[in-house]
């Protein structure tokens, strides 16, 4: 199926997939019908999710844009021709936020990933064959390689329905994801302060970048359950003047940069992306039968609904070391050992369940060298977004561009 750009009477308007990966929804481009240069392409996907063009814009609901409000559905891929060798595709995520015209251009989505290569199949980026595909995608966001496997069926008929998945209602084509050498995604380094545990704030925590950043937090330490609903968590005053100073402090001890520049307090707490903080318990088993442990899951500025999957394979591998916060928290698990293999870890959240497969080995520098999850994806729309208020520049691209063709 090919969806070009095009001037439907006299207006630009972009082809998109708007789609959902796991627990998050979004749009999907293909990088080969973008501009090159960058600040055009922010423009674009400003644009298209309803999102500030300049400065921030507090309350904007996104009402003209395809963005949902929450972090969870504010996430924008590129996908287009892979730049190594070792990938299929390569994949670029904006994450955005909705009152804010900043994009966060440092981090993956491992949900929303799971949509790609349907995507990618679709615009011809991918061919297919009918049985078990494995599609190696490589994120420029943060080097890792995700490898995913898709069952694909014979030529006119559609792909099957038969993933449920915590979270989301009914059963949906299902995309197996492991990911590759996932340590130090972030920092380049699995304990980016070089301790198992610190002691931030007065409270006992774990920095751990697999995936994705964390904070690890037992939520005793803090006068939680972590059995609590993220409405009730997003309401308590108390606990976000608690959990901001922490992760703020959390992420100077770490030294966090973005855009090459080292973060200050005020990027820290104004961030919509790194550090996340989780808030760990024993699980309960009344509520969630065969966990190992429960979380609940901080973007920061937002309680996730379920569990990012990023999230939970950092958690999971978290949980696996011994020396950090998850490991002594969680129940019913074996450390990492001398030797490497597969472990699975099942983390009770607010929508269920989600087992992470880790496979590492221990030693005084643990290595995690994959890491393993099933998500189910949806295309929701495809079509033509207008772009109302696209620059002179983005329009004289696409002017270009017509005329070349």
């Amino acid at each position: 199926m090919e969806l070009t750009p095009r001037f439907h009477r006299g207006l630009l308007e972009i082809p998109v997939h708007h789609v959902r990966g796991g627990t998050s929804t979004g749009i999907v481009l293909d990088e080969r019908r973008m501009p090159a240069p960058h600040a055009l392409r922010a423009e674009i996907i400003r644009n298209i999710m309803g999102v500030p063009l300049a400065g921030n814009a507090p309350g904007n609901r996104q009402l003209t844009g395809l963005g949902r409000g929450v972090s969870t559905s504010n996430k924008v891929f590129l996908i287009g021709p892979p730049t190594r060798s070792s990938a299929d595709i390569d994949s670029t995520l904006a994450q955005l936020a909705a009152d804010k015209s900043a994009i966060d251009w440092s981090v993956n989505c491992g949900n929303m990933t799971a949509a790609l290569p349907i995507v990618a199949v679709e615009i011809g980026l991918l061919k297919p064959r009918p049985g078990e595909n494995r599609i190696r995608i490589h994120n420029t966001n943060t080097a890792v390689i995700t490898e995913a496997r898709l069952e694909m069926p014979e030529p006119g008929r559609p792909l099957v329905a038969d993933t449920e998945i915590p979270g989301v209602l009914g059963a949906w084509p299902g995309v197996s994801l492991s990911l590759d050498a996932p340590a130090g995604a972030v920092t380049g380094r699995l304990f980016p302060t070089g301790a198992r545990t610190d002691v931030v704030r007065g409270i006992e925590v774990s920095c751990v970048d697999v995936a994705t950043l964390m904070v690890i937090v037992r939520a005793s330490d803090v006068g939680l359950t972590g059995e609590e609903p993220p409405d009730a968590l997003e309401a308590d005053a108390a606990l976000r003047a608690l959990l901001r100073p922490l992760w703020v402090a959390a992420g100077l001890k770490m030294g966090l940069a973005k855009d090459g520049s080292r973060m200050t307090p005020e990027d820290l707490a104004d961030s919509e992306t790194i550090p996340k903080v989780c808030l760990i318990a024993p699980p309960d088993p009344r509520r969630a039968a065969d966990a190992n442990v429960t979380a609940r899951y901080f973007t920061p500025q937002t309680c996730h609904r379920a569990m990012a999957v990023t999230g939970g394979a950092c958690l999971a591998a978290a949980c696996l070391i011994e020396g950090t916060v998850a490991h002594g928290t969680a129940a019913g698990l074996d450390a990492l050992g001398s030797a490497a293999r597969e472990h699975r870890v099942r983390i009770a959240n607010p929508a269920g369940v989600i087992e992470v497969a880790i496979t590492g080995r221990s030693g005084d520098a643990p290595e995690i060298s994959a890491a393993s999850y099933m998500r189910s994806a949806q295309i929701l729309m495809r079509g033509h977004v207008p772009l109302y208020n696209a620059s002179q520049a983005v329009r004289s691209h696409y002017e270009d561009m017509r005329s070349a063709a």
